[in-house]
């Protein structure tokens, strides 16, 4: 859609591990372009197909607008891994030099808990393929707990869920657990005929993180239609997930309301239910998906408020449904 010249713009950029989201609006909060591409975090692709994919984006949300890149106000880059300097460094000295004091780059927690608190201080609790809360206080402090990515954390998340469904099931395969509805559903899941062949499918695999995390439905099934050791790993994980909350929480020093996100609470699972039945704080759903968060940050550094008209505008940017996997252990 054309429009004319005299709209103040800004871009804002959600990446990921898996999914990079764009969007584009105006000083009202009026959408006016969205693109989705590859993942662009650069501590697990390339970095010159991460800067491609970000130029890409960026190029086509303008298209969409009808806007110069020069009109633009404010360019947010939410990204994984942005609290790394080696990150920072790369993404500054790739866009810097066109965008000058226009570019802000910031961890893509923060854009979670955005679209939650509309810039507001909060933490995040992200449960998609990896794990973390992030707080954001009052003073500008951040404080995280947990995002330690698959190997050293990532309790609770999707990735963690899904492990423990394939160990379960080897449990009960080898006698030492008991019988479990999830062993039919893992190895039909897996296309394969007894739980011994697991050990081939998930090793073989290039991305077992992935490939377990996908198996993390399978949970939700079984513990729906009734089956005990399904049901106790999702309490499991919710109890992990509300220990992040409150370290976050403590850490953070007041009592700040938590805003869930990733694909595992975005939706009314059994999780999300679970752990809203026990949590002993404010919790708070997104309003709009995390890149409307994104753009949320790059009007307020402008010095724009977050009015009734703005927060309306962003909130037509409502999460897609494809799993938001690209927080959590991947902010590590």
């Amino acid at each position: 859609m054309q429009l004319n010249n005299t709209r103040n713009w800004f871009i804002g950029i959600d990446g990921g591990g898996t999914k990079t989201e764009a969007a584009i609006c105006d000083s009202s909060g009026s959408v006016q372009g969205r693109a989705a591409g590859d993942g662009s975090n650069p501590l697990s692709r390339p970095w010159p197909e991460v800067e491609e994919t970000l130029r890409a984006l960026v190029g086509e949300v303008c298209r969409q607008a009808g806007a110069d890149p020069g009109e633009v106000q404010g360019l947010f880059l939410g990204m994984a891994g942005a609290d790394r300097p080696e990150v920072r460094t790369r993404v500054e000295e790739a866009f810097r030099p066109s965008w000058g004091e226009r570019l802000h780059i910031d961890n893509d927690a923060l854009a979670a808990l955005y679209a939650g608190t509309w810039g507001a201080p909060g933490i995040v609790l992200i449960a998609g393929t990896g794990s973390i809360a992030y707080a954001v206080t009052a003073d500008g402090q951040r404080h995280r707990a947990g995002g330690w990515g698959y190997l050293l954390g990532d309790e609770g998340s999707g990735f963690d869920l899904g492990r423990q469904a394939v160990i379960s099931v080897l449990r009960a395969w080898d006698g030492r657990g008991e019988p479990t509805e999830l062993s039919e559903l893992v190895t039909g899941h897996f296309g394969i005929d007894r739980p011994d062949q697991l050990i081939a499918r998930v090793y073989g695999t290039s991305n077992p993180r992935k490939m377990l995390a996908e198996a993390s439905v399978l949970v939700e099934s079984a513990a729906r239609a009734g089956d005990a050791v399904a049901a106790r790993l999702i309490k499991q994980a919710a109890a992990s997930l509300l220990e992040l909350a409150e370290s976050c929480r403590a850490r953070a020093g007041s009592d700040l309301p938590v805003v869930l996100a990733g694909g595992m609470l975005a939706a009314d699972t059994l999780l999300r239910r679970c752990l809203l039945e026990s949590a002993r704080f404010e919790v708070r759903r997104p309003q709009a998906a995390p890149v409307a968060g994104c753009l949320a940050a790059a009007m307020m550094r402008a010095g724009l408020p977050m009015d009734e008209q703005v927060r309306a505008g962003l909130a037509v940017l409502q999460t897609d449904g494809v799993e938001e996997d690209a927080h959590g252990g991947e902010l590590a």
